[in-house]
């Protein structure tokens, strides 16, 4: 019996320290791809996220990444009609939650529909959509 209790023990610990590795679903708690960036908590849950962007301007996404210790490394693609333009990995620098922006600068943005990709490791946390005019 108490084999099998110090073996559960063992089991739900493990299972606790993965959990809190970051790199799940759940890391993203928001996410908006815009012509302007967000640098704070407050701006960037109260943002909205536009139906489309402009030809020409530098586009971010600012990310809001929780459950995610110190140094965690997040890659961000930038596709434009399918074709991978950008790729960019940055490490949070906030234990638990940060705010991480990344950029695609005006000369490489012109018009078709840009997907961005979140990614932890080989895991693709987020994917998202927008027209550029």
């Amino acid at each position: 019996m108490k084999k099998m209790i110090t073996f559960l023990a063992a089991v739900v610990m493990v299972m606790a320290a993965l959990t809190g590795c970051g790199g799940n679903d759940d890391t993203v708690q928001t996410c908006i791809i815009s012509n302007m960036s967000y640098t704070t908590e407050n701006d960037l849950e109260s943002a909205s996220q536009p139906d489309m962007l402009a030809v020409d301007e530098p586009i971010y996404t600012s990310i809001h990444f929780i459950e995610s210790p110190e140094g965690t490394e997040y890659t961000v693609k930038w596709y434009l009609d399918g074709t991978e333009i950008k790729s960019e990995t940055k490490a949070t620098e906030g234990d638990l939650q940060d705010i991480v922006i990344y950029e695609l600068e005006a000369g490489q943005v012109s018009g078709g529909t840009l997907k961005v990709e979140v990614i932890y490791k080989d895991t693709t946390l987020l994917s998202k959509e927008i027209e550029i005019q």
